[in-house]
């Protein structure tokens, strides 16, 4: 796609982090948060997203890496919602917050940042798509993981498109003081479903009936699914 010294992909990923604080800090005075415990929160969380995204990428590929490399290891957009979750939910029992709050305050920004990300996956052409040759397909003459001249499906511009939609839902749910647990369930499931389907337009889905990434998708639902019918009475 691009024959460039520039590290597109490393460019990208940090520019979502930025606006994951942004967005943190744009809607956490809503919730019961002081300014030192917002940014402790964001330092877990951040943490919990680097070596989420990491520990979950070798546990998926780690035939491939060999040995264990922290360096080397890409990121899982899985992993990174997961070990996120896991160090802000241990932030809030250290520091007794309540995890309506944290989960209020940090997950309206989490589809954005994959949106983001996943516009550095394009730039370099890791994650890309089937093989594919109609409308909108995207050859890559230079990049180091897609195949050299094959037109493919842009798997990560659709992600793109279809995770900034999710964001724009959440985060209007949030400036209007309607986020609530069937928001947050509610986004769960989109997010779920979203990843679910796209993932069948993947060159990594080939050959494969369900994807790890699927499965934990399934997940996702359930959890979405269970959020909506406990707390139903606030809809």
């Amino acid at each position: 796609m691009f024959d460039t010294n520039i590290p597109l992909y490393s460019i990208m990923i940090l520019l979502s982090l930025i606006v994951n604080i942004i967005v943190v800090l744009l809607i956490y005075k809503k919730y019961n948060f002081k300014k030192n415990e917002i940014i402790g929160a964001l330092i877990y969380e951040n943490m919990g997203i680097i070596i989420g995204a990491k520990l979950l990428t070798y546990i998926q590929h780690y035939k491939e890496y060999g040995e264990f490399n922290f360096y080397r290891l890409g990121l899982s957009a899985y992993g990174g919602v997961i070990g996120a979750i896991m160090c802000l939910i241990i932030f809030g029992i250290k520091y007794k917050k309540s995890f309506k709050d944290m989960f209020f305050t940090f997950m309206p920004s989490i589809p954005i940042m994959y949106a983001i990300g996943k516009i550095g996956c394009f730039l370099v052409g890791c994650c890309h798509g089937i093989e594919y040759s109609g409308f909108g397909s995207v050859v890559y003459n230079h990049s180091l993981v897609a195949p050299a001249g094959v037109s493919l499906f842009p798997i990560q511009i659709v992600e793109t498109l279809v995770f900034t939609l999710i964001f724009i839902y959440m985060f209007n749910r949030t400036i209007k003081n309607r986020f609530n647990w069937q928001t947050l369930g509610i986004s769960f499931i989109l997010c779920g479903l979203a990843k679910f389907s796209l993932d069948f337009l993947r060159i990594s889905h080939v050959d494969k009936i369900l994807s790890l990434n699927q499965i934990i998708s399934i997940v996702f639902i359930i959890i979405g699914a269970l959020l909506i019918i406990k707390n139903k009475k606030t809809l």
